[in-house]
């Protein structure tokens, strides 16, 4: 059986790393919240990473 390779997804982890943290551009914290988000997304599987994107998106 074939085996398929892991989906990274790259591109999209970091189009919602950057869709998720711009409400708190302003913030005097904002580097510290971007980073968190960039955490929490680096550790969801791809298709969570596609869901969240399309639902944000749409």
């Amino acid at each position: 059986m074939p085996v398929l390779p892991k989906l990274t997804l790259k591109e999209e982890r970091q189009e919602l790393v950057k869709k998720m943290a711009m409400p708190f551009k302003e913030e005097p914290n904002y580097l510290q919240t971007k980073q968190s988000f960039s955490c929490f997304v680096s550790r969801m599987s791809a298709p969570n990473v596609l869901h969240c994107l399309a639902v944000m998106d749409g």
